[in-house]
């Protein structure tokens, strides 16, 4: 009797599970180059420079897309080969800079800035039905939008 229960005290607490072999996608990025410019009217345009798609997964969310918007942030829409919406990041508005500076009196001020232009670069997970890729401007508070681009990435 002792033998059997020192046999059975010693027996292993591993978990044995089937050998499944998981199919893992080849995730891809996608680097988008734009260049965003608004008018003396406060109309922005956007112009499409280049596209890169390479092998690869996200790490972490960047801190360019943020989870609500405000009027003037935009939205990236990844759309499929219908122009359906797959997936959207709101990104904060490219126009509006944070600047820090001191003052006279050796403390730190900050001041947002608004600019005429700059590049737009966004870096996204790429879904693979992805066909286009949609930029809109968000106009009010109700998060009305207005496409100002619409990409193809083939």
């Amino acid at each position: 009797m002792f033998l059997i229960l020192a046999c059975i005290s010693c027996a292993s607490k591993l978990k044995i599970t089937d050998n499944q072999i998981i199919t893992e996608s080849n995730p891809k990025l996608i680097f988008l180059n734009y260049k965003i410019s608004k008018n003396d009217s406060g109309e922005k345009s956007i112009q499409f420079i280049d596209k890169k798609i390479v092998d690869g997964k996200l790490r972490n969310k960047s801190s360019k897309y943020i989870n609500s918007g405000a009027v003037g942030d935009l939205v990236c829409v990844q759309l499929d080969n219908n122009k359906k919406t797959l997936s959207n990041q709101i990104i904060s508005n490219p126009l509006l800079k944070s600047i820090e500076f001191t003052t006279d009196s050796l403390s730190f001020k900050k001041r947002r800035v608004s600019i005429k232009q700059t590049s737009l670069n966004l870096r996204i997970q790429l879904n693979p039905a992805t066909k286009f890729i949609r930029i809109k401007e968000i106009i009010d508070s109700l998060q009305n939008t207005k496409t100002l681009i619409i990409s193809s990435i083939e």
